[in-house]
């Protein structure tokens, strides 16, 4: 069995945990590829999704100064400044944010985020660090990627078991996180562990992973 884990950023709905038993494989999840193209205007930051922003209520408060700015360009500049996230907005405007509320006003669409114009009052987000495989929007978490590594039915990396399969990352990120845990993980076909101890990787790393 192969296992992902994650920093948690940020909380929305509870969970419970539990053990549980049983074979494992590797998580081969279904992931749509339509925002695949967005990570290549960057250099290495993982994509989150296009959504709605607002003139007088921004989502990201911090504005780098002109326009014009490439998706690269806003990320090596938000990155240098120690910012985790990153948007690209109309005509080349550049936002930067160490918030994950950058989704208050809602998701948009129709967005052209390498393009010259984004859109009307909508921001392409990424968060800078390399991707978890597999994991560009559709679902990806906000958080930065640790790794992948092996796990045992009897002796888990991660104790605490959301109930239920099918999990989306960001689903966990959001279900560890009600349950005040600092790392999550997602397993097999979408199980979702938690934990706050960091001997998430004490069975050695695996690869060939889907996270998303």
């Amino acid at each position: 069995m192969k296992l992902i884990t994650l920093t948690v950023l940020a909380a929305i709905s509870a969970a419970s945990g539990s053990s549980l038993r049983g074979d494992f494989e590797t998580d081969v999840v279904a992931v749509d590829t339509s925002n695949r193209n967005l990570q290549d205007c960057v250099a290495s930051s993982s994509f989150l999704g296009c959504f709605k922003d607002r003139n007088n209520n921004r989502a990201m408060t911090h504005e780098v100064d002109g326009r014009y700015h490439s998706a690269e360009v806003c990320e090596s500049t938000c990155a240098d400044m120690g910012y985790m996230y990153f948007a690209r907005e109309w005509k080349g405007q550049c936002f930067c944010s160490n918030s994950s509320d950058y989704d208050k006003h809602g998701g948009a669409d129709d967005c052209d985020c390498c393009g010259d114009d984004v859109g009307s009052r909508k921001m392409c987000v990424w968060m800078t660090g390399d991707a978890a495989p597999g994991c560009d929007g559709n679902g990806a978490p906000s958080a930065p990627y640790h790794g992948c590594f092996r796990d045992r039915n009897k002796d888990r990396a991660l104790p605490y078991l959301v109930r239920g399969r099918n999990h989306s990352a960001r689903d966990c990120q959001d279900e560890c996180s009600e349950m005040g845990m600092k790392y999550f993980a997602r397993e097999w076909k979408g199980q979702c562990f938690c934990s706050n101890d960091d001997d998430y990787e004490k069975h050695g790393a695996a690869d060939d992973c889907d996270c998303c």
